[in-house]
């Protein structure tokens, strides 16, 4: 397989979500109650697969692709992506829908240039539970360095590798500071009970990009009503 790098340009836009959601995005202007220094690394290393002595695409030809499946191999974390704005019947609009992961609206295309991803769920069994879990001992110092793969609708596959853990997080400052040549992931779960602000942000730089069969990229989603469990 061979690949050509390509630098990524980001610029974060903020994003407004309720908190009364599990992994909802919450709204408070206040700092993290608990923010480590951003840990910035250098340029992503960005690839794209190609034929040998042809350019690989550009990455304007994946702008519009929408995340599709988000993958967290250390902790066995493999669920379909879809809409923040999708509901159910049963289901209030701002509550989280559960067997999916879900991403914000205002930050949808990991293959567009100067954007993020945002993407949140539930902290329970076979969704988010695991990320909590792990951000529980030592302030998350285990998930540094592990990669989270986001699949798009594209047949894509962008790579983040771990940078930050945020526990008690009760603003959006995570979106702010990116370098210019970087792409950021965020994952969002919640803390406590539902309804309470405080959320763990996970941030992640990108540092690779590949194409990705259909079947690898686009799992069938059964998303399900859980406001009442």
């Amino acid at each position: 397989m061979h690949h050509r790098p390509y630098l990524v340009l980001v610029a974060i836009l903020i994003v407004t979500l309720t908190a009364a959601g599990c992994g909802g995005a919450v709204v408070s202007s206040a700092s993290p109650a608990s923010a480590a220094p951003r840990a910035e690394s250098g340029a992503p290393r960005q690839t794209l697969t190609g034929t040998p002595g042809v350019a690989a695409p550009s990455p304007t030809a994946r702008a519009t692709d929408l995340p599709s499946r988000v993958v967290v191999a250390d902790l066995k974390i493999d669920l379909p992506i879809i809409s923040g704005d999708a509901t159910l019947p049963g289901n209030p609009p701002d509550f989280p829908l559960c067997d999916v992961a879900q991403y914000l609206t205002t930050f949808p295309f990991p293959g567009r240039l100067g954007t993020t991803t945002w993407i949140y769920g539930h902290a329970r069994e076979g969704m988010f539970l695991e990320l909590l879990k792990a951000s529980e001992q030592n302030d998350g110092a285990s998930l540094i360095g592990s990669t989270v793969d986001v699949f798009s609708t594209g047949n894509v596959r962008y790579r983040y590798q771990i940078a930050e853990v945020l526990r008690h997080a009760t603003d959006r400052s995570v979106a702010q500071g990116v370098p210019a040549d970087q792409g950021r992931l965020i994952l969002q779960t919640s803390e406590g009970p539902r309804g309470t602000v405080p959320k763990l942000q996970v941030v992640a730089n990108l540092i690779e990009t590949e194409e990705a069969s259909a079947a690898e990229a686009q799992p069938a989603a059964l998303p399900r009503a859980c406001a009442n469990e």
